[in-house]
This record gives structure tokens, C-alpha cells and sequence, in this order.
């Protein structure tokens, strides 16, 4: 019998990975946790196999799921981990490959792309879905923002407020506010949690790679 922790911040999805796991033979949850820290103390507590989690949730009060994720691969080097996610951004989903993390899931997938991916997981594999494999191959990642757009990100990421980017560029802030919304949803991010880690993960951030 496999051990298996689940980590999200929604309740819902805990619950719903409980049931779809307590169905399925060979494996058992033994705990789940709503944040990083949680997360830490159970991995310490536990003997555990797997982790699935979400990679945006928010640490220390700031979301940083790279910054999650090397801290198991450091202290719990034995733990397989398979990652569900709505970024889209090849930047971030290969930021997560380097990591050595053994499967990645699209929030988008089915059932059954879970249960597939922890059966290869668990097995010694790896598992990407949909086409996210043949994605990570070909180096397509052409995130399509303009350059205004761009340097609204960057100074997101860097601290300033949605107003102090309007006044720095003397423009509106809707009109500040209309740019960041069209490069989140070119870019797959759902949230400004998403958004910070992504710009962790892609360099844009002080604290970047």
C-alpha cells in the first residue's frame, strides 16, 4: 500500500481527490493540507510515497510553489511528486521538470489523467498530460504580450501596485489594469498568487531563477 499526502488550498479539491483515491487499489491518503507549511509538518510526521499538490498556495504570506518544491526535494529526497496546475507558461512548467518533479497535470485533465499519472508515478515513471510532453520537447512558448504588457508584469512582480504603475507611465489605471488582465489570460494565470510565481519562476522577479 502506497502513502500518498494531498496538498491544495481549496477544500473542494481535497475532497475530491480523497473520494477519487479511496477508490482506487494500492493506494491510501494518509493526510492533506490546505498550504506549504501544513504540508512540511506532515511530510516530517508521515511516512509518505507521494505528494500531489497545487503548485500555487500561498507560503509565508507570498505565493512561491518553485520555492515549495526545492524545499521537498531537499529535506524529503524520496518522495515522488506530481503537480496539478493551471499555468500554462512553459517557462514555469519546465522551471517545475528541472526540479526532478516525476508528474505534471493540467487542472483542465480529466479523472482519469490523475489516476494514470499515479499509477506511472508510483511505478517509476513519469507522467505529462495532454500534450504537455511533446510541448516541453518542441520549446514552443510564445506568450504573444505586447511590450507594454510585458513591463506591467515586470513591475507587478516587482512590488508595485497597479496605481503606482500608472503613475509611473502616466497612464490610467484602467488602462493599467486592462493590460494586466489581457497578460494574465495570454499567459494561462488565474490569480495574482499564479502571477508572482510565475515571475519567480521565469527570472522576472528580484528573487527569480
Amino acid at each position: 500500500m502506497k502513502n500518498i499526502l494531498i496538498a491544495d488550498d481549496h477544500p473542494v479539491v481535497r475532497v475530491g481527490l480523497q473520494c477519487l483515491l479511496a477508490r482506487h487499489p494500492g493506494v491510501r491518503v494518509i493526510g492533506e493540507a490546505a498550504d506549504p507549511e501544513q504540508l512540511e509538518v506532515l511530510l516530517a510526521e508521515k511516512t509518505c510515497d507521494l505528494v500531489i499538490t497545487d503548485l500555487s498556495m500561498p507560503w509565508g504570506g507570498r505565493p512561491d510553489g518553485v520555492r515549495m518544491l526545492e524545499s521537498i526535494r531537499r529535506d524529503h529526497g524520496h518522495v515522488r511528486l506530481i503537480v496539478v496546475t493551471s499555468f500554462t507558461n512553459l517557462q514555469v512548467l519546465r522551471a517545475v521538470v528541472r526540479l526532478g518533479v516525476e508528474g505534471i497535470l493540467e487542472k483542465t485533465g480529466g479523472l482519469s489523467d490523475l489516476l494514470a499519472a499515479v499509477d506511472c508515478v508510483l511505478g517509476g515513471r513519469t507522467y505529462f498530460s495532454g500534450d504537455l510532453a511533446q510541448r516541453l520537447r518542441s520549446g514552443r512558448n510564445r506568450t504573444g504580450l505586447s511590450s507594454r504588457e510585458s513591463e506591467v508584469i515586470r513591475l507587478l512582480a516587482h512590488g508595485l501596485s497597479v496605481k503606482e504603475i500608472a503613475d509611473v507611465h502616466r497612464r490610467t489605471i484602467s488602462t493599467i489594469s486592462r493590460q494586466k488582465g489581457a497578460a494574465m489570460r495570454r499567459l494561462g494565470l488565474r490569480s495574482d498568487y499564479e502571477l508572482l510565481d510565475y515571475a519567480k519562476s521565469t527570472g522576472l522577479s528580484p528573487g527569480g531563477h
